[in-house]
């Protein structure tokens, strides 16, 4: 048998395990957002989303899909997701650097944020002058002190990268929201946007990552 029928099959399972009965599909991308914050379990919204949004990705915490309109979903798998699309909405969290979100569930089982291109690390060399490995190696160093990592020695390059614009604002961003530096340092969180780099993915603070991800038993 198909292995997508097979998943197919065993999420139908688990929805129905769950006992919860889903609301009728809908092509109308409001309708289908009401209806994913209405429902009671994480299995069921996840099922109700794979029937009426584009899958794209999926992490230990959320899924990630693409709508009708164009625009980008994030739905919490588990708490671990709950508390990051709750972090990524804080309405302060600002920045031409960051993607913005559109809307979000009162719940915070979903945010909507805008589509964006993926970049590659010639692509951000292009946009800021800096290599992206170093970028990120100072990023780590920059917030050194979000992430405890006390120990870690000046990168090679830092003197460069911390005069530029992208890493002073990141920072500045970094250590207001206690953003963990280790997804700021990866290309696969970052996309483009008027040929700037833009961070797609600030759902992991320090608060976040000790609450569900230091201690291995959570």
């Amino acid at each position: 048998m198909n292995i997508n029928k097979i998943l197919r099959f065993a999420t139908l399972f688990e929805s129905l395990a769950s006992g919860e009965e889903l609301p009728e599909d809908s092509k109308d991308l409001k309708t289908v957002l009401n209806n994913i914050e209405g429902l009671e379990t994480y299995t069921a919204r996840k099922n109700y989303a794979e029937e009426n949004l584009k899958h794209l990705s999926s992490g230990s915490s959320r899924i990630v899909y693409l709508t009708s309109d164009k625009t980008i979903v994030k739905l919490a798998k588990n708490d671990k997701g709950i508390a990051q699309n709750k972090a990524e909405a804080n309405p302060e969290m600002k920045s031409k650097y960051l993607n913005e979100i559109i809307k979000h569930a009162k719940n915070f089982s979903w945010i909507e944020t805008h589509y964006l291109d993926k970049i590659t690390t010639t692509e951000f060399e292009e946009m800021t002058g800096l290599d992206f490995d170093q970028f990120g190696e100072s990023i780590r160093y920059g917030l050194k002190a979000v992430s405890g990592n006390s120990d870690m020695e000046k990168p090679e390059e830092f003197s460069k990268v911390e005069k530029s614009d992208i890493y002073k604002e990141v920072k500045k961003i970094g250590e207001k929201f206690k953003l963990m530096p280790g997804d700021l340092a990866r290309i696969s969180s970052w996309g483009t946007k008027d040929g700037r780099p833009v961070l797609i993915d600030a759902g992991l603070t320090a608060d976040v990552y000790s609450d569900f991800y230091e201690d291995s038993s959570s």
